[in-house]
């Protein structure tokens, strides 16, 4: 069945990767200084420069010294050092879009005018509806949160609860739990380095608990996968037949009954069945970020601490919880994605 859904999944990305150009808008290098780079969706880093594009499944990585702003329409974003932003697409009332998706690290948001149809922003444990007109996202390294507004409102969504933010309010979410407290708080007064030492430290104190919480956000994203799976099977299995009838209609009826036939039935189903391949990709690929830039560290930075103590009780019992979430992640993410993606 996981070797099946594999081959599905993987003929669907193909199709996927041509479609999602026709929606996808490019946003602009307009600055950058120190080490920033783009990692294009099909593989290969280069140093941005201005005027550089970035797509729908490109990535951006900053240095220590590193800084980047992006031109997206009526958006600016500025990606500050130690950050990792990435746009994955997704599909949403039958309407495609990005989700700006910051890894690790800091961004702040500018929009200049509110369509409506403004990108939600999304970390490890979060994702935020903009109706704001500034407002900043820290991502730390236990997959922790922090959203912070300057102008407008966001709504920021997690554990299945909602919490909206005014200008001067904070908020920050634990990977896996609603919403915390708001706070106020000023744009710019929180400092992204302070605060991520602050999140490494918690994690150091109990990275049993941080690792549960990171459990639960894997199994979030399966879960997701899960429904979604048998419903494209559904769809795909009914976009088979209604090819295969395309076809006979055209050999019966003429040329223009078929392309009638293909245009009310065929054309609909295959886009909400390429639309829901989308979805599976999305959370698919949110799960292998919190893998990748998540998991990973909190495993190495355990690792290296306890080398010349590997039977402490606190590191064998992080691993428990370790081993079982990528178990988790190899058995119903890996499945879904593609060697470009790996």
């Amino acid at each position: 069945m996981i070797i099946k859904a594999r081959i599905e999944i993987v003929i669907g990305f193909f199709f996927l990767f041509i479609s999602t150009a026709a929606f996808s808008i490019p946003s602009e290098v307009v600055y950058t200084e120190g080490d920033a780079y783009i990692h294009k969706r099909g593989g290969g880093d280069y140093e941005a420069v201005i005027g550089d594009e970035v797509n729908t499944g490109d990535s951006v990585k900053t240095g220590a010294d590193g800084y980047m702003e992006l031109d997206r329409n009526d958006v600016t974003i500025k990606i500050n050092p130690d950050t990792v932003f990435t746009l994955i697409p997704r599909e949403e009332n039958s309407k495609k879009t990005d989700v700006f998706t910051l890894l690790l690290g800091s961004a702040r948001f500018r929009y200049n005018v509110l369509t409506g149809r403004e990108p939600p922003v999304q970390t490890s444990s979060l994702i935020a509806g903009v109706r704001g007109t500034e407002f900043s996202v820290l991502a730390g390294f236990d997959g922790s949160s922090v959203v912070l507004v300057k102008s407008g409102e966001v709504t920021v969504n997690s554990g299945g609860k909602a919490v909206s933010l005014r200008p001067q309010e904070g908020v920050q979410v634990n990977p896996g739990e609603p919403p915390g407290k708001k706070f106020k708080v000023l744009v710019g007064k929180v400092d992204y380095r302070k605060w991520n030492k602050e999140r490494l430290k918690s994690f150091i104190n109990n990275p049993v608990q941080a690792s549960e919480r990171i459990e639960k956000r894997m199994a979030f994203y399966i879960k997701k996968i899960s429904e979604l799976y048998p419903v494209y099977l559904k769809n795909k299995t009914q976009l088979d037949s209604a090819r295969e009838k395309n076809k006979t209609v055209k050999e019966k009826e003429g040329t223009e009954a078929s392309k009638k036939y293909f245009r009310d039935i065929t054309a609909p189903l295959s886009v909400k069945t390429s639309n829901i391949v989308l979805n599976i990709r999305y959370y698919a690929l949110s799960a292998l970020s919190l893998r990748r830039y998540i998991m990973g560290r909190m495993y190495l930075t355990l690792k290296s601490m306890y080398i010349t103590n590997p039977d402490n009780n606190t590191y064998i019992e992080f691993k428990k919880v370790f081993v079982r979430t990528l178990k988790l992640f190899e058995k119903s993410v890996v499945p879904q994605l593609v060697e470009a993606d790996i």
